[in-house]
This record gives C-alpha cells, sequence and structure tokens, in this order.
C-alpha cells in the first residue's frame, strides 16, 4: 500500500500561523546547587508543525476527500512538502542561483512524514474556507 501524498492542488500553508515547534528530546536533572544536567533522553523525537489554509469550495471538496478517504479520517499517515524549505533555490554567497551544468537552477526539495496531531477544524469565511489543523512530523 502506497502512502497518501497531500494534495499538490491545494494551496501552500498560510504564513502567519505556520509554525515548526521542535520536539523536546532531552531529559533535565536537578541538582542540588548549580544549574540541573541536560542530556540526551530520545534519539527520536516527533516535531509538530501548525497549519492552516485558505480553501475555495472545489479545493475544501478535495482536502475532505483526502482526509476522510486517503488517510481514513486522520489514522493513516501521509507525504507533505516541508513548505518552509522545498522549492526554493541554493544560493551562493551573493544570493544568486546555483546552476546544473545545463544551466538550470538547484532547487531544495524535502518531503515529510506526517500525522494528524489534531483534527481539522473548517471556517467559513465569505466565500473561502479556512482549514487548520496540527501536524507530527514523523521522525
Amino acid at each position: 500500500m502506497a502512502l497518501p501524498v497531500y494534495p499538490i492542488e491545494l494551496p501552500r500553508p498560510l504564513r502567519d500561523p505556520y509554525q515548526i515547534g521542535l520536539g523536546e528530546g532531552r531529559f533535565n536533572s536537578k541538582n542540588d546547587a548549580g544549574p540541573g544536567n541536560i542530556r540526551g533522553r530520545f534519539s527520536s523525537v516527533v516535531d509538530v508543525v501548525n497549519f492552516s489554509t485558505l480553501l475555495d469550495a472545489t479545493q475544501k471538496g478535495r482536502f475532505d476527500w483526502f482526509y476522510s478517504q486517503e488517510t481514513k479520517r486522520g489514522a493513516l499517515p501521509f507525504l507533505l512538502p516541508n513548505h518552509s524549505e522545498d522549492g526554493l533555490y541554493w544560493l551562493d554567497e551573493n544570493e544568486v542561483p546555483l546552476l546544473f551544468e545545463d544551466d538550470t537552477p538547484i532547487l531544495s526539495t524535502e518531503t515529510w512524514l506526517v500525522q494528524f496531531s489534531s483534527l481539522p477544524t473548517i471556517t467559513p469565511r465569505a466565500v473561502l474556507w479556512t482549514v487548520s489543523f496540527t501536524l507530527m512530523v514523523m521522525p
């Protein structure tokens, strides 16, 4: 069974509520005096991403299908581009795009394996819909 992929036809997340929370993999032990000792506790931690997007009626229908059928109402993990790094040009120290030998620019691509952490909330806004949810980025 192939993993579902977040629909490419849906828009990127909104900048304002988009936030990546890095997972806590440390252990802080208290001492009698002085600062505590911090050491690694887990080698694999889950990062959390707050995701919100504006959809028209057709896009909302596509999201509803993706959520209910493709991810089985959020039970299955899926693939999602890292919208903070995917599709960016690699730049040199003068901020000029780096090129391959055939003069095409080098793009950064990164895909996350994610799962819904919170259930999506869908809010009407005039003719558009705001869809918001939290994702867990798997290690």
